[in-house]
């Protein structure tokens, strides 16, 4: 009885231990409260994907002290939750996708990639690509060399696959995460928490072998730039206050709309691996430090910006009046003073029998416009910048091109327009100016005016630039132009010389002008009616006409053009401006869109 009683005693201890043990167990893999929320994984085969839940909330975006394109600070509320990647998309997640789609990202069907950048006029090398990206990669490495359309086109697999609303995150979503909502900020010792630089050794490095962020997200600084949902604005002035993408640019034509990245890479300075700092590239652009992160949210977060206002530096600061003594409009906006001279509508000859100015074809201007009488000058360049504090894409880089009486093309640091100018007077052609640049001048100072101002088609130019003269000049070179053989290897004052016929200075030489439309090597398929040539597959050059101080007399004739990247800011490069009498049409793909200003907004409507 009592060895009886004595088994049963040990048959319970023995029950008792087991339970112990399984609790114990449990409690190390499922906290007390039950599953853990703060974590989600989604499985597609073989390959897993780890993201953290970020919980709603608000903190202040951007920098007071950073670059003019993080400023305004601004409060921004989050208000939902969602899961973000925990780590940057991997060689090995992005190699599922491959294989399970034949997916050929835009580097592999170009041939070849951007790289980082490094003396050149064509920062490219063929045969770069996600699985050759100039350093020898692992599956565990963050993928690069990957577009913003190879990005997006790896999300809506995944959704397709997971049944999940898996995206890019906002810019917005991408800073408060990066910031843990606020409790975090740049580093002090940025080798503790990023690969960049300093200490990368010339390649990306696997995911998570930094300390992550107090959400446990890793290498939110660093290893690869991440693509964002937004298109890159200038400033935060429209940025919504509750975080959504903003996915509209008024500005510039879609084909060149640009978008962000964030956290800098294994490449970068330190200073780019700010949580404010922000670049920005064309959605095809890809090199061997852009990759990206996944973010898992409500379909309703998934919401662009509804409207964009037109940016002005103010209530409309400027004016339009006619000089009917000179037959002259004059604008003025910010202490800047423009003038406008008439073009009349017609017919013309354009192009000639020679490279890229081939075919030769008729068009016909069907309205008169306005071009402005001069270059746009460095004082009235300077106006612009003081009202809205703009970066240009020069000092937004912080590189831009130069090129000696005996050099090449080359990069230098530090050489954007403020610094430019401290050998010039404000009479002298703004420099260092990029398309995109310039496409934002003309749509402040539309704004602020009230005017249709904007850069002149490629046939507009010419048209102006001849001034119902049929030769290589509109007159005699020497007396109108600044070229290599007079110019002494600098700019000039606008306004120096004779001006043509219609009363246009400098349309020869002195610096090269940029036009609306996008460069092809002919003339075949171009518009007819002097509107700008947009129907460029892939456009990546943009066209510049005139010549500059700087070239031979052939580069300085009425026909001759030239194509350039659109970011670029060269130390011969500069703009002029039209202002529009009627409204005008654009054609494009989906149809032709009337647009016009009525004040301060720009309108435009489906034709």
């Amino acid at each position: 009885m009592k060895t009886g009683r004595t088994a049963r005693r040990l048959r319970l201890l023995a029950a008792v231990l087991v339970l112990i043990n399984l609790t114990a167990i449990a409690s190390s893999t499922t906290p007390a409260n039950g599953p853990d929320q703060s974590m989600e994984t989604i499985r597609v085969g073989n390959v897993a994907f780890e993201l953290v839940r970020i919980p709603a909330g608000c903190f202040s975006m951007g920098s007071a002290t950073g670059a003019p394109d993080e400023k305004p600070v601004h409060a921004v509320r989050i208000g939902h939750d969602f899961y973000m990647g925990r780590t940057e998309v991997t060689v090995r997640q992005f190699r599922a996708f491959v294989e399970a789609t034949g997916y050929r990202t835009d580097a592999e069907q170009r041939g070849w990639a951007n790289v980082c950048p490094q003396p050149g006029l064509h920062p490219n090398e063929r045969g770069l690509d996600w699985r050759r990206p100039r350093f020898e990669p692992s599956d565990d490495q963050p993928v690069v060399v990957v577009s913003w359309n190879d990005a997006v086109a790896f999300c809506r697999w995944l959704s397709a696959e997971s049944g999940r609303n898996v995206r890019l995150p906002t810019e917005a979503e991408w800073e408060y995460a990066a910031r843990a909502g606020g409790q975090e900020s740049s580093p002090s010792r940025p080798e503790e928490v990023a690969w960049y630089e300093a200490n990368a050794s010339d390649g990306a490095h696997p995911v998570g072998t930094k300390r992550p962020n107090s959400w446990r997200l890793v290498d939110m600084q660093g290893n690869a730039w991440e693509w964002c949902l937004d298109i890159w604005r200038p400033d935060y002035r429209e940025a919504a206050p509750d975080g959504r993408a903003q996915m509209c640019d008024p500005v510039v034509p879609q084909v060149v709309w640009r978008y962000v990245l964030r956290g800098g890479s294994w490449f970068t300075p330190a200073r780019q691996l700010s949580l404010s700092y922000r670049a920005r590239y064309l959605n095809h652009f890809s090199r061997p430090d852009t990759g990206f992160r996944i973010v898992l949210a409500p379909a309703a977060a998934n919401d662009a910006i509804p409207t964009v206002p037109v940016r002005g530096g103010g209530a409309g600061h400027g004016s339009c009046a006619y000089d009917a003594q000179r037959g002259r409009t004059i604008l003025e906006a910010h202490g800047a003073r423009f003038e406008f001279a008439r073009v009349p509508a017609g017919e013309f000859l354009m192009g000639g029998t020679d490279g890229i100015e081939k075919p030769a074809h008729q068009v016909r201007i069907g309205s008169d416009f306005e071009m402005g009488t001069t270059e746009v000058t460095v004082g009235q360049f300077r106006a612009f910048v003081k009202a809205t504090d703009y970066p240009t894409d020069g000092e937004k880089v912080g590189v831009s091109w130069s090129r000696g009486p005996d050099t090449d093309w080359q990069s230098e640091d530090a050489v954007p327009w403020c610094h430019a100018v401290r050998d010039q007077s404000d009479e002298h052609p703004a420099i260092f100016i990029s398309w995109y640049d310039a496409m934002a001048f003309c749509h402040w100072l539309s704004a602020e005016t009230g005017q249709q101002i904007r850069l002149p088609s490629e046939a507009e130019w010419e048209r102006a630039c001849r001034a119902g003269t049929t030769g290589l000049y509109a007159g005699e070179l020497s007396e109108m132009g600044w070229y290599n053989y007079n110019s002494c290897n600098r700019t000039h004052p606008v306004a120096q010389k004779q001006p043509n016929a219609w009363g246009l200075y400098d349309m020869h030489g002195n610096v090269w002008e940029w036009c609306l439309d996008f460069f092809q090597p002919h003339y075949e398929g171009a518009p007819a009616d002097g509107q700008p040539r947009w129907d460029v597959r892939g456009a990546s050059d943009v066209v510049s006409r005139g010549g500059s101080f700087r070239n031979p007399p052939g580069w300085v004739a009425s026909g001759c053009r030239m194509g350039t990247f659109p970011d670029a800011s060269h130390g011969n490069n500069g703009f002029r401006l039209l202002r529009v009498l009627n409204r005008i049409l654009w054609r494009a793909k989906s149809g032709a869109r009337r647009c016009d200003y009525r004040g301060r907004t720009r309108h435009c409507a489906d034709q």
